[in-house]
């Protein structure tokens, strides 16, 4: 008996947190057009190009963080051209992949030699390849408004994670945004496609910007969003008539 009022109690539990965090979707914007921010992270270039024509089947424009610039290969670069010129936004997301927090205070590194070393470096390497990124997502998420300040001399906006059950936070409210908060939607982030569709329509009812972040696509591993996930999201922003933004276009 008491074992299954335990389980009783558990499951209580689980319906309560998750019908909390989907009530959390309220945050007025102010978008003309209502939107989604699709974004890419680390340095999986070939399996982005590879899902390219995916991606160009629904007319979808993405946002792709890159990483660890100075191991590309040459092929990987042309490739990055080639996806930056069917209209999607070539990012930063640092030279090491460090988490930048843990970087600055746990190891005792000045937020100077950060700039310098994960960001000043590699955005020059990237200049003189040709891409000019203006927004940024922090490894792992971590970051503080000291961080996102200096970043500021940088880039137009910082991406972090919503790691939170108040999923408005990955609601951009405007075009003016100077600090994004991802909702993931890779297998390890744990969110069902009704909260991600629960997302979607608060975007359309409140005149805001879903901000998702995932890594691969249609791999095995954790960070990974299926095919079948994303062709699922392409279907409900035609059918909500959301427009798809690139990370620039909402930042300040």
């Amino acid at each position: 008996m008491a074992k299954k009022i335990a389980g009783l109690l558990c499951s209580l539990m689980v319906v309560i947190i998750v019908f909390s965090g989907c009530k959390k979707f309220k945050k007025e914007g102010s978008l003309n057009q209502q939107g989604i921010v699709l974004t890419f992270d680390d340095d999986r270039i070939d399996n982005w190009f590879k899902y390219l024509p995916l991606l160009d089947s629904a007319g979808a424009k993405a946002t792709f963080y890159v990483c660890k610039y100075n191991r590309l290969t040459a092929d990987q670069k042309n490739k990055l051209h080639i996806i930056q010129s069917h209209g999607h936004e070539i990012a930063y997301h640092t030279i090491s992949h460090y988490n930048t927090v843990d970087y600055i205070y746990k190891y005792h590194h000045t937020i100077d030699e950060f700039i310098q070393k994960e960001i000043v470096c590699g955005l020059k390497m990237m200049n003189n390849d040709g891409f000019y990124p203006t927004t940024f997502a922090y490894p792992y998420g971590t970051h503080n408004a000291v961080i996102n300040k200096a970043l500021k001399r940088y880039f137009k906006s910082v991406r972090a994670l919503n790691g939170s059950y108040d999923y408005s936070k990955s609601l951009a409210s405007g075009e003016k945004n100077d600090v994004l908060y991802g909702f993931g939607i890779d297998k390890g982030s744990n969110h069902s496609d009704v909260v991600l569709t629960q997302l979607l329509e608060a975007a359309k009812s409140y005149n805001a910007c879903a901000v998702l972040v995932a890594h691969n696509i249609n791999t095995n591993g954790r960070l990974s969003v299926s095919k079948e996930r994303l062709l699922k999201i392409f279907s409900l922003v035609k059918s909500l008539g959301l427009k798809y933004y690139k990370a620039a276009e909402i930042s300040n």
